[in-house]
């Protein structure tokens, strides 16, 4: 690919959007990166000062986003809700041939972008690669590390994997809860939406086919291997739909009965036992309130908004913890531990997108173009990079 650019971040202007400049500027081998920053405004774009190319476009301007497109080997962006603002510029990275990162937890907006341009991209090459942040990047690269673990151990794939998100410290960004806001109105609005968010298996290639029956989680569990109480994962119907199409996408490699559910924890204690208790109810309630419009416009106005985001010194006390308690048929049990001693939300995710956009750039990949998920688009590149840059993979 002859291209003038490697990189344009877009949504560069804003929190989360200078956050991933920032760190492209710093991780970027030096000289060997042609990157530039875009978005709707050459005087904020220029306020920046990052010492690189500034590219003016409109996310709704398809004709921008086409030009755009063809300039660059990788599109970068954080510009959502992806719903409303995505939609022109993956068209035109699937027609161009551009790789394409970003970091939507849209499910609903994802399957269009999978109906419209999968296979225009199989064949332009271009690698769309949604959920490269905290969603879904921990899930479905820590599900595909945890495999090669269990596979060099036992000599086969684990049959189910339980992904299990414990002690963090941060809170989502304001762009995440305007994309959670965006799809709970989609989903009052059209049934058909409601229907696809309830479906497990919403974003694999045949969403109505045979597959492993995996309900999502509702009520407290025990988790016996980490001797911990499990509750329902606020997240995991955006992560376990991506770990499961990457399944479906790589051929079902661990097997057609292949089962992924994801969950968080509380420590096995009384006190643990009475933080199961409410939690799980806060998220019940906050699911009721989504789904009215009223009680739903009520939390958003005292949630956090989009492009604003906590100090420095905030983002760097946030650490997170996942992991991931893989069986075999014979009770075989690996625990796999992914990590990061930054914020979730902000610089852990920046830090994932920003890997993404590199690795897209820079290695000699060998996926397929198409819709694809991290660890079908990355896999172990994007891990080894990862790593590199401070992230835990790690058999516990």
């Amino acid at each position: 690919m002859t291209r003038e650019l490697d990189l344009i971040v877009f949504g560069a202007t804003g929190f989360t959007g200078r956050l991933v400049a920032d760190y492209i500027r710093s991780a970027a081998p030096p000289g060997q990166v042609r990157w530039a920053v875009a978005g709707r405004s050459r005087d904020k774009l220029e306020a920046l000062a990052l010492g690189v190319p500034s590219v003016v476009g409109d996310a709704l301007d398809p004709a921008a986003m086409r030009a755009l497109a063809a300039r660059t080997k990788v599109v970068c962006t954080t510009a959502g809700p992806f719903a409303r603002y995505g939609s022109e510029l993956v068209a035109a990275c699937a027609e161009a041939g551009t790789h394409y990162c970003d970091l939507t937890g849209e499910v609903q907006w994802m399957r269009r972008m999978i109906d419209a341009h999968h296979d225009r991209a199989r064949t332009t090459g271009a690698r769309i690669v949604h959920t490269c942040g905290f969603d879904s990047i921990p899930s479905d690269l820590g599900t595909w590390a945890t495999q090669q673990a269990f596979i060099e151990r036992f000599g086969a794939p684990a049959r189910k994997v339980t992904a299990v998100f414990g002690e963090q410290s941060g809170g989502f960004s304001g762009g995440t809860v305007a994309s959670a806001l965006e799809t709970a109105r989609e989903a009052t609005a059209d049934p058909q939406v409601a229907v696809l968010l309830a479906n497990p298996y919403g974003l694999d290639p045949d969403p109505g086919g045979p597959h492993p029956d995996a309900p999502d989680e509702r009520s407290i569990g025990w988790e016996p291997h980490l001797k911990m109480f499990t509750i329902p994962f606020v997240m995991a119907q955006v992560n376990t739909r991506v770990v499961r199409r990457g399944h479906a996408l790589a051929g079902a490699p661990w097997g057609k009965d292949f089962v992924y559910r994801e969950v968080m924890s509380t420590p096995g204690s009384a006190r643990g036992a009475a933080m199961a208790v409410g939690i799980t109810g806060a998220l019940a309630a906050l699911g009721y309130a989504m789904g009215r419009p009223v009680l739903r416009d009520m939390v958003a106005k005292r949630a956090p908004k989009p492009g604003d985001g906590p100090s420095a010194e905030a983002r760097a006390s946030g650490h997170w913890t996942l992991r991931l308690v893989a069986q075999g048929d014979r009770d075989d049990v690996v625990i796999f531990t992914v990590s990061d001693r930054a914020d979730p939300g902000y610089s852990s995710t920046a830090k994932m997108l920003g890997e993404s956009a590199l690795c897209l750039a820079l290695d000699p990949l060998t996926s397929p173009g198409g819709v694809q998920t991290p660890a079908v688009a990355m896999a172990k590149p994007l891990v080894d990079r990862l790593r590199r840059a401070g992230l835990v993979f790690a058999v516990s």
